[in-house]
Formats: structure tokens, C-alpha cells, sequence
């Protein structure tokens, strides 16, 4: 029970309101019009999300969180079963274990392990579901929508880091 941590009421209303929050991000950035996509260029909300509790739950908790997260994207995406359910998982075991053993819990580090997964993410995205022959510039293609949604992604970050932030100190 050492590596799941005290079940006390605390942690589980603070995971609780955690789950509800990725519930809630997941809608916002799934549903048509409820979070602006300038110049249709959309954020992907749930990474900054799955790496911020990842880092205040450390990586157990980031890897059930990571799983959480993908489950959710594969339920309702048309491309993938398990994609989102891998990446996801990696990056909150990746990001909890980082903050246990390397790195310290701070904003500097969330950006950071939110630019390289986002970047690693879009890129996965375009290799693998872009049909190269139908599109006439395959890297203007990168360019104009996969990174620069990376880019949207890694500015949404403080966001996500002082709302984790809140519900941690608040029910530690």
C-alpha cells in the first residue's frame, strides 16, 4: 500500500475533484464552441492536465490519471482505439516519476514536460493519421495546425498548474 499512498477522505475527494476536472477539460476541449480555437487551431487540454497531476500525485496516481485521460479521447475518436490510452498513460507515469526522482514540482518544469509532450504528440498525430498523397504540402500542413496547436497547448499550462496546484494544497 506504500506505492498508492494514504487512502485517507482528503485524497480521495482531492482525487475525486481531480477526475471531475479532467472530465470537465476533456469537454471543453471536445465540444464545438466551448473553448476558442483561434484561426481553427485547437488546444489539447488534456496534456498540460494529465502532466500538472501527474506531478502532484507523483506516478502511480499519473499513470491511472494518464489512462483516465486517453480512455476518454479513444471513447470518442474515430481514429484510434488505443493511441490516446498509450500516450497518455506514458506521460503521467513519465511526469510523476520525473518530479519523484529528477526534477523539482514547479511551473518552469510543468511547461517544460508539456512542450516536449505536446510536440512529441502532434508529431506522433501527423505521421501516423496523415495521408501524405491527399495533401499538397504535407509540412505547411504540420506547420499550420499540428504545431501550432502544440504551441497552444504549452501557453494553456499555468492554467492547469495553479488549478492542481489549488485543489492539492487545499485537501493535502
Amino acid at each position: 500500500m506504500d506505492f498508492i499512498g494514504r487512502l485517507d477522505k482528503k485524497t480521495l475527494i482531492r482525487r475525486a475533484i481531480l477526475a471531475a476536472l479532467a472530465m470537465l477539460t476533456f469537454a471543453f476541449q471536445n465540444t464545438g464552441g466551448l473553448f476558442p480555437a483561434p484561426f481553427d487551431v485547437h488546444a489539447m487540454l488534456l496534456i498540460p492536465l494529465t502532466i500538472c497531476i501527474a506531478m502532484f500525485e507523483r506516478e502511480f496516481a499519473g499513470i491511472f490519471f494518464g489512462l483516465f485521460s486517453g480512455v476518454m479521447l479513444d471513447a470518442f475518436s474515430s481514429q484510434s482505439a488505443v493511441f490516446n490510452s498509450l500516450f497518455f498513460t506514458v506521460i503521467g507515469f513519465v511526469a510523476g516519476s520525473l518530479i519523484t526522482y529528477l526534477m523539482r514540482n514547479n511551473l518552469l518544469c510543468a511547461t517544460i514536460m508539456t512542450s516536449v509532450a505536446a510536440f512529441i504528440y502532434t508529431a506522433l498525430l501527423f505521421l501516423v493519421y496523415t495521408d501524405f498523397e491527399a495533401i499538397a504540402s504535407p509540412l505547411f500542413t504540420y506547420f499550420r495546425y499540428y504545431f501550432t496547436s502544440a504551441l497552444y497547448t504549452v501557453v494553456l499550462t499555468p492554467v492547469y498548474y495553479l488549478l492542481v496546484r489549488a485543489v492539492s494544497k487545499q485537501f493535502k
